[in-house]
């Protein structure tokens, strides 16, 4: 299964780079020298890096998930190829608003995009609970760190694609910036995923636990941190584990504390407030 797995990775890069290569091809090029049309060309390249970018995030997220993967199942494959046929439709919902933009063609690329990021977290789910054997365990993990973000972007999506109905253009613009903010959490959420795996199991269910606000909050200390040792990267040879040491060690202090603050008396939480 570890052949297969490292031929279905080709195998969707491949489909995913003719995706890209199709929306090229697919631009109307200028058939006179007029203004207008130059207008119009500039207005398919611009609409062109807009799925661009969409498409370009997937692959980026795909490559980082299937890294981590040592063998395929069944379920994977089936729901990979049906993320990849709707992904292959991306050229022609591209072209639909390239032609013509108005509040049903935008839409039906918002519904498109929705589709294909939901098939997409179903494929992570299915790839990334391979590597456990606690499935309820792997469930919560997941669904603390990956669908607060999905459910996010998400709900923007839904946001997105009612505006669509009454401002299209405002919609079509709206779709090139979800796919760098998908980027920037899929990262985030990546890292977290691989810290919280490698701690012992009283610390993930202290990190389960952590509420939105001590997330954010321990999110933003943690992205310090990649910060301090990203500039220590050519100085430092020793940086990934350091970093990764700190990183644990933060992990840990929020555990404590939170422990900490649910075991203490409600006068002593309501005499010291946070």
């Amino acid at each position: 299964m570890e052949k297969l797995k490292e031929r279905l990775d080709m195998f969707s890069d491949a489909i995913i780079a003719i995706i890209i290569t199709i929306m090229v091809l697919e631009l109307p090029m200028p058939v006179h020298d007029s203004f207008k049309e130059y207008l119009q060309f500039g207005k398919a390249i611009g609409i062109f890096f807009i799925s661009f970018c969409f498409v370009a995030n997937l692959w980026y997220q795909h490559a980082v998930l299937y890294n981590d993967a040592d063998t395929i199942t069944n379920r994977v494959f089936v729901l990979e190829f049906i993320f990849l046929a709707f992904l292959s439709l991306t050229p022609i919902f591209t072209k639909l608003i390239t032609e013509d933009t108005n509040r049903h063609t935008v839409m039906a690329y918002g519904v498109l995009t929705l589709i294909v990021n939901g098939l997409f977290i179903l494929v992570s789910y299915a790839v990334i609970r391979q590597k456990y054997q606690d499935l309820t365990e792997i469930r919560r993990l997941f669904a603390k760190i990956y669908l607060n973000h999905s459910n996010f972007l998400g709900a923007v999506n839904l946001i997105v694609l009612f505006l669509a109905y009454f401002q299209p253009q405002w919609a079509l613009w709206c779709y090139l910036t979800l796919p760098v903010v998908s980027f920037i959490f899929n990262r985030e959420d990546h890292t977290d995923l691989e810290d919280v795996t490698k701690l012992p199991r009283e610390d993930q269910s202290q990190y389960l636990n952590l509420s939105s606000g001590e997330l954010r909050t321990y999110r933003k200390k943690q992205r310090e941190i990649v910060q301090k040792y990203a500039h220590q990267r050519r100085t430092n040879p020793n940086w990934q584990a350091e970093m990764a040491q700190e990183i644990q060690t933060l992990f840990r202090q929020n555990g404590r504390k939170l422990k900490q603050s649910r075991t203490a008396p409600q006068q002593f939480k309501r005499r010291f407030p946070k």
